[in-house]
């Protein structure tokens, strides 16, 4: 993941790499962790990609582990760093992630760096060594977040704003002890409407971890016409970016299914904003979709080195009352037009049949009636 800096009156440029934990977009630039020194001999810009992130990792109690951070240096300069364990709070209720820089996380008292200060020239990658040695009362479950800044801020010019720049790497910890339990439900599994003209269908599943680990939900979404059908329409990845779910958190986790014709496609402005627009793809006519459907929901996490299952279902109907509307009057006037050329042809086999008869009784055939005005 690769951050950029902008520029802030006295705040500070913050990014939180690929947590795929449990957050919507917060509002990073404002977290205010303590200012480093300026100077003049630092990179404008600052562009580091650092992995793995999250961070994700069991350990035993009482058992020292070493694990790995790959920061590499994309930036035209060389970079002067320093990391520091920090802690956050996480609201289910809004997804929002708030780092903590004066509170220290549990793991301060055991976690140590190969490097807390270190050096990467531009094109270059560090290895960090980060060491934690739990003790042998430590809990189930840690999570907190390692923050690498610069050890010095530019020094703005004239007239220009100041441009710091940090990122943070979620650091998450199970503690691989007697007593940890991992349990995952499902507490509400909807879809957005009842009734869709068209699709996308949005699907919500919302995870409650009651247990005290951290666990991370794999599993499916099942479309089907019905419940019993052995093949579904579409097969949809639930957690698709592999997030994990915090002890005593929850977490909304949602899907779509828009293989339908037609559908609402998200498309681009030249300005670079978004829209929804209708989209009719003429090759997928084959997919209208009308009717009943039900969504199967299959999930599991892992308890003890075995995968609980999750199951769920939601029923939703899809009626494209404008296709049908079309339909229904093009069938109308077809009809119509059919009775008009079958009563027609009827009435000049009728006449025709009298003049027949006419003739052979040598009298005069009936004039023809005409039409009314």
């Amino acid at each position: 993941m690769t951050s950029r800096t902008r520029p802030r009156n006295s705040r500070r440029t913050f990014l939180l790499l690929p947590l795929g934990l449990l957050i919507a977009p917060v509002s990073l630039w404002a977290i205010g962790l303590s200012q480093p020194a300026a100077s003049a001999d630092v990179p404008p810009d600052f562009n580091l990609q650092v992995s793995p992130s999250p961070l994700v990792a069991t350990l035993k109690p009482g058992v020292k582990t070493t694990l790995q951070l790959q920061v590499h240096n994309e930036g035209t300069g060389t970079e002067e760093l320093q990391i520091t364990p920090r802690s956050f709070t996480f609201d289910s209720s809004t997804g929002k992630v708030d780092l903590n820089d004066t509170t220290p996380p549990p793991i301060a008292a055991w976690i140590s760096f190969s490097a807390q200060k270190f050096t990467v020239p531009s094109n270059q990658t560090f290895t960090e060594q980060v060491t934690l040695n739990p003790p042998k009362d430590a809990g189930f479950s840690y999570s907190f977040a390692l923050v690498i800044n610069r050890q010095n801020n530019p020094k703005p010019a004239g007239g220009t704003r100041e441009i710091n720049g940090s990122l943070a790497v979620f650091s998450l910890m199970n503690i691989d002890r007697p007593g940890a339990t991992s349990d995952l439900k499902v507490s509400s599994f909807t879809v957005s409407k009842k009734v869709y003209e068209y699709l996308p269908a949005t699907f919500s599943v919302r995870f409650n971890n009651a247990g005290n680990t951290i666990v991370q939900p794999s599993g499916n979404l099942f479309v089907q016409r019905g419940s019993g059908d052995k093949t579904p329409l579409a097969t949809l990845t639930v957690n698709k970016t592999q997030g994990y779910i915090l002890p005593g958190t929850q977490r909304t986790i949602t899907a779509s299914w828009n293989d339908g014709f037609p559908s609402y496609q998200t498309v681009t402005n030249p300005d670079g904003s978004t829209k929804q627009k209708l989209v009719w793809n003429w090759g997928q006519l084959s997919r209208l979709r009308i009717g009943r459907y039900t969504a199967s929901l299959v999930a599991v996490y892992s308890q003890g080195g075995h995968d609980v299952p999750i199951t769920g279902s939601v029923t939703f109907w899809l009626f494209p009352w404008k296709i049908l509307l079309v339909v229904t009057l093009v069938v109308l006037l077809v009809l119509y037009a059919l009775y008009t050329l079958v009563r027609n042809i009827v009435r000049r086999i009728k006449r025709t049949g009298a003049k027949h008869k006419a003739k052979k009784a040598g009298a005069k055939p009936p004039e023809t009636p005409k039409p009314a005005a």
